[in-house]
């Protein structure tokens, strides 16, 4: 594409690609000098032309000393978006876009939409669960691609007869604005854990706000009324759709009952009451569903047929997954606090239980305020607590349990420094009517070790291993 076509009075260069990484090879590219957090791109431009860019888009005041065309504009991120869709053939047009905000549930909400959208048309997911799409599955170091790559991804998606895509975004990519060049036709804001890292280390409700009032008027935005976000950011948007418990809610839950059999609960939406049931387990989920829910609806999906498919909706992997139909074991990823908390909550909402077990783990970089507290919910929710490694070594695992010790309130704490034998012998204490809660981790496949990281076969995988053991051994007792 000639330079001319993407900036009015340009020379005719013909341009191949567009980039932001001053490190690739960049043959006949335009290199845009975005300003991040860590690096600012106005201090790799020489670095950016050796590689081959033709064309440098800039804000900063620069000496021009290279055989480069030099293009300032006020605003790179901007322009970088602009440029882009119009380079890639304006790829927002023709794909259908959910965006899923929020500190807790994103993964959740965004992968029951993908499921229900791939059950009738295909879609796309861009998120911490890596980039998928047709079958295809591509790992991703970030939760939100970038400006360009986004933009890239769906034009990828496009020409691969993806109709619909939806998104995951944290705060680290609402502050650098990378979904700025993804137009959504829906944002879904699940709920705020003021305990997590992601709030507490960054502005994040201005960084939400700001991306609220870029969206277009005809964007559908759904928030969780029963959410303190909701009084925080309501006022971002002329029009909204709601979900929750209390009587005004557009979609509003009632009669909610949690088994280890998965969810029920009624659905009320436009004076309809409707029966929702799914395998999928714990409160948080009832408010994922309901998300889903409404979020397809709002998009003119059937809801009759919606709620239908809910009811077998699969897992996300390691949150809140059950691991095996006839023994109540749980894994999530829940690492803060009020996460950890809302999986022990899950097991005083399952009927008929007997213990709740947790396998519950502990960092080196753990604090003596944040210890204490861990032990409280421990005590407060579980039977018996089985604590163990997380991302320390051996040496540190040992010396951080001593310190546990002195918060223990009711005796009924074990500690295991080895996280797969952790596991095993969670899964020996159990009976049938007992729920195992196994989190820190959900499916990582790494414990990280050091200075570097260690191959780990994941949670799932050890549970799924001792459970098996134990049939067969209960099977040659028989």
């Amino acid at each position: 594409m000639l330079l001319s076509r993407l900036f009015k009075g340009a020379p005719d260069i013909e341009i191949e690609q567009l980039s932001i990484d001053s490190r690739h090879s960049m043959k006949n590219a335009i290199f845009f000098c975005l300003d991040g957090i860590k690096y600012d791109g106005h201090n790799y431009i020489e670095e950016a032309i050796e590689n081959g860019a033709k064309v440098i888009v800039y804000s900063k005041e620069q000496q021009e000393k290279h055989k480069a065309v030099y293009i300032r504009v006020a605003n790179v991120n901007n322009t970088l978006t602009k440029v882009a869709n119009i380079f890639y053939n304006e790829p927002n047009q023709g794909i259908e876009k959910y965006v899923v905000l929020g500190n807790y549930g994103r993964s959740s909400v965004a992968s029951f939409i993908n499921d229900y959208l791939n059950s009738v048309s295909s879609c796309g997911y861009i998120g911490i669960l890596g980039i998928r799409y047709n079958g295809l599955e591509l790992n991703s170091s970030f939760t939100t691609l970038n400006i360009l790559d986004n933009l890239k991804m769906l034009d990828t998606m496009k020409k691969n007869q993806v109709r619909h895509c939806t998104f995951e975004a944290d705060a680290s990519s609402l502050n650098l604005q990378k979904l700025d060049s993804v137009s959504p036709e829906c944002v879904i804001y699940t709920c705020t854990n003021r305990n997590s890292s992601e709030f507490q280390t960054n502005d994040y409700y201005t960084y939400v706000r700001r991306y609220l009032y870029t969206l277009e008027n005809n964007t559908s935005v759904i928030f969780n009324i029963d959410d303190e976000s909701f009084n925080e950011l309501k006022e971002c948007v002329d029009h909204y759709i709601t979900y929750g418990t209390s009587t005004i809610a557009d979609f509003q839950i009632r009669d909610i009952t949690i088994s280890t059999s998965g969810v029920s609960y009624k659905l009320i939406h436009e004076g309809k009451s409707y029966s929702v049931k799914s395998v999928v387990q714990g409160m948080v989920n009832v408010y994922n569903l309901t998300a889903a829910i409404a979020a397809l609806v709002c998009r003119g999906n059937d809801i009759e047929k919606v709620i239908a498919h809910m009811s077998d909706i699969p897992y996300v992997s390691g949150v809140m997954e059950r691991v095996d139909q006839e023994y109540n074991i749980i894994i999530d990823s829940a690492y803060d606090l009020s996460s950890i908390e809302e999986v022990f909550r899950y097991a005083s909402f399952v009927k008929h239980r007997n213990k709740a077990i947790g396998i519950v783990s502990i960092n080196y970089s753990d604090g003596d305020k944040r210890l204490e507290k861990i032990m409280d919910l421990c005590g407060k929710y579980l039977d018996i607590t089985i604590l163990t490694e997380n991302e320390s070594l051996e040496s540190e695992v040992m010396e951080i349990l001593e310190r546990c010790h002195k918060y223990e309130k009711n005796g009924r704490t074990l500690y295991m420094p080895l996280r797969s034998q952790a596991i095993e012998y969670g899964v020996e204490l159990m009976n049938h009517n007992d729920t195992l809660l196994i989190i820190g981790k959900g499916n990582e496949r790494f414990l990280s070790m050091g200075l570097g990281r260690e191959f780990y076969y994941g949670d799932r995988y050890y549970a799924v291993k001792y459970i098996e053991k134990r049939r067969r051994e209960e099977n040659e007792t028989v």
